[in-house]
């Protein structure tokens, strides 16, 4: 046995977090920059009291403003505003996207060249040399997992694609999970963000980079994302299960910065990039049929793998104890299910079509692929896709 295991470290975890935060960010830097979207930290008055934290601590605050999901320019726009007013801490406040906005930014700041430099796959190869600005990460939606993560997720919008920078340099110095934050959001992105966090989950525990301290976090993450997502599908969910979808959130960026995912983050990076499918809702999408997709390869050409027994688990995790089918098969259609009482809408929604199909295919190597259990042909990923299209309007 052999394998390699990082994350923050430091990692924070309760409510009321979030008044941590001046005195971390204190810890590691006199100028900060704040980077956040738009308006919700004013508006829930959250801002003033950071504000005041710092000043009472002598750091001085100036913000950057990353909404939307963020793209080369705006990683290069953080970094020349990180290094231009000689900021030597990083603060990152809002979802997954602020965040890999912020991590970029803070790593680019110090190292030479632009974002382009340094993206994986379609970059100039560069590596991250030199150790980023220390970030402090505070998450306002359960799902990247971007606060103990090593990679920047970033728009490539010539090449309409989606690809990381990545360094083990590039792990936040401090994550702070606040639960009460996650409990402010909206129903449409808890339910977008927990099916990533879900799919984090899923795919770490069936991925060739499976590791001893991934699988203690997966197996109960797996249970506890579950049943928090059906409580938010009900209308049920409370502070407990807010807790409890951070607590899986937090597990599963740990989990895959370590293990690795599969073909559903293989799938759901050009679908971003060609056609704009916002990424927890095109996890969502696409984990039933993935996972019903590599359970019957697994089947066919692999019936001894580790990974087949695996998902058997997955399904003993989700399936009621007297379920009469408590099939991998079975467990697909739970996750397709679940989706739907979210309210989260098939790939069509978004405007995918079939003529999409071999563009994203063509895509979908790079990353996360190839820690796909098994490697699945061209056909496979098409038939993924098909069923995660979801029926022609009448």
């Amino acid at each position: 046995m052999k394998f390699a295991f990082r994350t923050a470290p430091e990692i924070h975890f309760g409510a009321g977090t979030l008044g941590e935060a001046p005195a971390a960010v204190a810890r590691l830097g006199k100028r900060c920059l704040l980077v956040s979207g738009k308006h919700s930290l004013e508006r829930s008055g959250k801002l003033a009291a950071i504000e005041e934290g710092l000043r009472t601590r002598g750091v001085s605050m100036a913000r950057f403003c990353a909404s939307g999901e963020p793209d080369l320019a705006v990683a290069d726009e953080g970094a020349r505003v990180a290094r231009e007013g000689g900021y030597d801490v990083v603060l990152a406040i809002g979802g997954g996207s602020v965040i890999d906005a912020a991590k970029a930014a803070a790593a680019l700041a110090t190292n030479e060249g632009s974002a382009i430099d340094y993206v994986e796959a379609v970059g100039a190869g560069r590596t991250i040399e030199k150790a980023p600005l220390p970030l402090v990460a505070v998450p306002t939606t359960a799902g990247s997992g971007s606060e103990v993560t090593k990679n920047s997720v970033l728009r490539v919008p010539d090449l309409r694609v989606k690809r990381s920078i990545r360094s083990d340099l590039m792990v936040p110095r401090v994550a702070l999970v606040d639960p009460s934050l996650i409990a402010t959001a909206p129903k449409s992105v808890a339910a977008s963000s927990g099916l990533d966090a879900l799919t984090h989950l899923v795919e770490a525990y069936l991925s060739k980079g499976a590791q001893p301290m991934t699988d203690v976090l997966v197996v109960p993450g797996i249970t506890l994302a579950y049943r928090a997502l059906v409580a938010l599908a009900e209308d049920r969910a409370t502070d407990e299960s807010h807790e409890a979808m951070a607590l899986a959130a937090l597990w599963g960026g740990i989990a895959l910065a370590n293990a690795g995912l599969g073909a559903v983050h293989g799938l759901v990076a050009p679908l971003g990039g060609l056609c704009g499918v916002p990424h927890g809702a095109g996890c969502g999408c696409l984990l039933p049929a993935t996972f019903a997709t590599n359970v019957a390869a697994l089947r066919a050409r692999a019936p001894a793998h580790p990974a087949l027994a695996r998902a058997h688990e997955v399904a003993d995790l989700l399936l009621p104890p007297d379920a009469r089918d408590r099939s991998p098969e079975r467990a697909a259609d739970t996750f397709e299910g679940l989706r739907d009482k979210l309210g989260v809408p098939p790939l069509r929604s978004y405007g995918v079509g079939e003529t999409d199909l071999a563009s994203i295919i063509a895509g979908s190597r790079a990353g996360s692929m190839r820690s796909n259990p098994i490697e699945l042909t061209d056909a496979e990923l098409e038939e993924i896709l098909a069923r995660s299209l979801g029926p022609r309007a009448a």
